[in-house]
C-alpha cells in the first residue's frame, strides 16, 4: 500500500510539473488572445494576479471574446474595479506591459432622476420586452444604478483655476424592467419653438422605437408646438403610424409643424389628463425645457402617471451640460454653405463685401472655422468698434479685392439702438434704407414693420446686419473707394434643411433612449450626450443661467481667431495671440490714441456714433 501511494504521488506531481510546463509561456486555447496575453504574464514578487475578468451591465456578466471589459483587482480586501492588470504593493497600480498608472481622487455630483415611484408607491413592475424577443437578441441592458462621468482633468492648473466640479450623470438605455405595460401607454410628441433639422427623425425614432421595440398602439403628434393644447384649430392631433412616419426622416421641416406660442401649463395639464396621455416627450430650447418641468412636478401634485422627457432642440447649441443639440451639424454645413455662395458672389464684384448674419455665436464660430473664408467674424458677446472693424476690411479689399464678414444675429444692441435714435433726431423716419429694400434685415431686434412703406418709424429696430451694410457704404464712400456690400441672412433656409447622416444617426440614437428611459419608470429627465456617452440629465438642473456662453478667454474663441487672423475690433493697432493658457492675450501696437481716431471719425458719421 505503502509502494502505491508513492507511486500516485509521483504521478501527480509529473503530471502537474507538465502542466506547468504546457502552461509556461502560453494560456489554453478555450481563452481570447486578450486574456491569454495577460494570463501568460509572469507573476512577479510583490505583484498580485488579476481576480476575474468581467463586463456587462453591473460588471455582472464575463466578456466575451469580442467585448472590451473591466479587468477587477482586489485592493485592500475590496473589489476595486480599474482597467489595470496588476497591483503593485510598494507604489501605483501598473498595466500589464508595465506602464504605471494612477487613481483619479475626485469629486463628483451625483445627479439622480426622478422616479414615478417616487410618488407612487404601489406601481407594479413589468419585464421589459426586449428580454424575451428572440430577435434581435439583446444583452446591452443597463445596470439599474449605472453612471457616467463628465471628461476629468488631471494635472491641470487651467481646471483646477476655474473650480470644474464633476458630475455622474444616469446612463440612458433601456432597462430590465419597466413601469408601463404596451397596452396602457398612450403617447405625444410635442416640437416647440422655430424649426430645427432633424425635428422629423426624431418623431420618426420615437414612433418606431414605441411601436417596434415596446409593441406601443398608440401615439399622437401635437400641432404647432404649445398652440396644439390651447388653440381649437390645432387640436387636431396627428396620430404617429409607421406608414405615416415611413419617410420623413428625408425631408426638412418638420411634420408637426412649429410655433413660438408660450406654454399654458394647467391648460396643457388639462388636455393630457382629457386624452389619457402618459408619456409627453417634448422638443425645445431651454426656456421650453423650464415649461416642461412645470408640466411633470404638477402632475406629480395630481398623482398622475405622467413622464416628461425632454431633447434639446436649438440652432444656438447652447443647452447646459451636453455635447449638442440635435441638428447642429446640418446648421453648421448649411452656415458653410451660405459663406461659401457670399464668397463666390463678393469675389465678382469689385470691391465686394459680403455680410453673412447667423443665428447664434456658436453657430458662427463653428461655421466660420469649418468654411476657412471669412475675414472677420463679429459676436455678440464680443464688444466690437464698427470703424475699426471697416478700417480692417479696406486693409482686406485692398489685399485681395473682396472681404466676408460673418455677424451674429443680435450683435451690437447698443450701437444700432444709438444709430437708430440719432436716425429718428435727424429726421430719419422717412429716410430710405440705404443698398437694398428692408426684407433682408429682419432679425432678432425688428419687430412687425410695414415693408411697402419702406420707411423707418419710431417703432422700428433694425439689426446689425442693416447696421453694418449701410455703415460700410458710407464709409467707403467717404474714402472714395468703390465697394459693393451685399447682406444675407440664410437663418430659415438652414432650419429647414433636411437632416444630415452624423444628426440623423444622433437624433435616432437620442429619441430611443428617450422612449427607454421613460419605459424604466424615469420622468422629469432630458436626453443627452455627454463625454461622448449618451445620459438622463435631471429637468431641475437646467436654468438659463447653466447655458453655456460665447467667452472672449475660450479655446473656441481662439482657434476661431486663428482661422480669420483678424485683429482686436475694441481697440487700433496689431493684435497678437498668447495661447500659453489657453486664453486670447493681445499686445497692442496702437498707431494713434483712440479719443483722437473717435474724434475724427465722429465728424465722418456722426449719426453711426458709438
Amino acid at each position: 500500500p505503502h509502494t502505491m501511494m508513492v507511486l500516485r504521488g509521483v504521478v501527480v506531481l509529473a503530471a502537474l510539473a507538465a502542466l506547468v510546463n504546457a502552461f509556461d509561456g502560453t494560456s489554453p486555447s478555450f481563452l481570447s488572445p486578450q486574456k491569454r496575453s495577460l494570463l501568460a504574464q509572469p507573476v512577479l514578487r510583490g505583484l498580485r494576479p488579476l481576480s476575474g475578468l468581467r463586463g456587462g451591465a453591473d460588471n455582472q456578466s464575463p466578456i466575451d471574446d469580442d467585448t472590451f471589459g473591466t479587468v477587477e483587482v482586489p485592493l485592500e480586501g475590496d473589489r476595486d474595479a480599474s482597467t489595470v492588470a496588476w497591483t503593485d504593493d510598494l507604489g501605483g497600480p501598473k498595466t500589464a506591459d508595465g506602464r504605471p498608472s494612477s487613481k483619479i481622487a475626485e469629486k463628483f455630483i451625483i445627479n439622480e432622476v426622478m422616479q414615478l415611484q417616487s410618488y407612487l408607491p404601489h406601481l407594479q413592475q413589468y419585464q421589459n420586452p426586449l428580454v424575451t424577443r428572440a430577435w434581435p437578441i439583446n444583452t446591452n441592458f443597463v445596470g439599474v444604478n449605472e453612471t457616467v462621468t463628465d471628461t476629468v482633468f488631471c494635472n491641470s492648473l487651467r481646471a483646477q483655476s476655474k473650480g470644474l466640479v464633476y458630475n455622474q450623470w444616469v446612463r440612458a438605455g433601456p432597462r430590465k424592467q419597466t413601469f408601463y405595460t404596451p397596452s396602457e401607454v398612450n403617447a405625444a410628441i410635442v416640437a416647440c419653438g422655430g424649426l430645427d433639422p432633424g425635428i422629423n427623425i426624431v418623431v420618426k425614432e420615437i414612433t418606431c422605437t414605441l411601436t417596434l421595440a415596446y409593441n406601443v398602439k398608440r401615439a399622437w403628434g401635437v400641432r404647432f408646438g404649445w398652440r396644439g393644447f390651447t388653440d381649437p384649430a390645432a387640436k387636431e392631433w396627428l396620430e404617429l403610424t409607421q406608414d405615416r412616419v415611413a419617410h420623413i426622416h428625408k425631408e426638412g421641416g418638420s411634420i408637426l409643424g412649429y410655433s413660438n406660442e408660450e406654454c399654458d401649463v394647467e391648460k396643457a395639464l388639462e388636455v393630457l389628463e382629457e386624452r389619457g396621455v402618459n408619456q409627453l416627450y417634448v422638443l425645445g430650447n431651454v426656456e421650453t425645457c423650464q415649461a416642461a418641468s412645470q408640466i411633470q412636478l404638477k402632475a406629480t401634485e395630481r398623482k398622475m402617471k405622467l413622464s416628461v422627457v425632454f431633447i434639446p432642440k436649438s440652432i444656438e447649441n447652447n443647452f447646459p451640460y451636453i455635447d449638442k443639440c440635435i441638428g447642429f451639424d446640418t446648421v453648421v454645413q448649411g452656415a458653410v454653405e451660405a459663406i461659401h455662395r457670399v464668397l463666390v458672389a463678393a469675389s465678382s464684384v469689385q470691391g465686394g463685401i459680403g455680410i453673412i448674419k447667423l443665428g447664434s455665436g456658436f453657430m458662427c464660430l463653428h461655421a466660420v472655422m469649418a468654411s476657412g473664408d471669412a475675414d472677420v467674424c463679429l459676436l455678440k458677446a464680443i464688444n466690437f468698434d464698427p470703424r475699426i472693424v471697416m478700417n480692417y476690411i479696406a486693409q482686406v479689399i485692398a489685399a485681395k479685392g473682396y472681404a466676408i464678414i460673418v455677424v451674429e444675429d443680435g450683435a451690437a444692441e447698443e450701437l444700432v439702438r444709438n444709430w437708430k435714435k440719432r436716425l429718428d433726431e435727424t429726421g430719419g423716419k422717412q429716410r430710405q434704407p440705404v443698398g437694398g429694400s428692408m426684407d433682408e434685415c429682419v432679425g432678432k431686434l425688428v419687430p412687425r414693420q410695414d415693408i411697402e412703406a419702406a420707411v423707418w418709424s419710431n417703432t422700428q429696430e433694425f439689426d446689425v446686419g442693416q447696421y453694418l451694410k449701410e455703415y460700410a457704404i458710407e464709409y467707403f464712400q467717404e474714402k472714395g473707394t468703390q465697394v459693393t456690400v451685399r447682406l444675407s441672412t440664410p437663418e430659415w433656409y438652414i432650419r429647414s434643411m433636411p437632416a444630415f447622416a452624423s444628426d440623423r444617426i444622433f437624433c435616432n440614437i437620442v429619441a430611443s433612449a428617450a422612449v427607454h428611459g421613460a419605459f424604466s419608470g424615469m420622468m422629469h429627465f432630458v436626453v443627452g450626450r455627454v463625454n461622448q456617452r449618451y445620459v438622463y440629465i435631471p429637468m431641475s438642473i437646467i436654468s438659463p443661467e447653466s447655458k453655456p456662453k460665447v467667452k472672449e478667454t475660450s479655446r473656441m474663441y481662439n482657434r476661431m481667431i486663428r482661422a480669420t487672423g483678424q485683429p482686436s475690433f475694441q481697440r487700433l493697432g496689431h493684435a497678437k495671440l498668447i495661447t500659453g493658457r489657453g486664453d486670447v492675450r493681445r499686445a497692442f501696437t496702437p498707431d494713434q490714441s483712440l479719443s483722437e481716431m473717435a474724434a475724427h471719425e465722429q465728424k465722418r458719421f456722426g449719426s453711426f456714433g458709438v
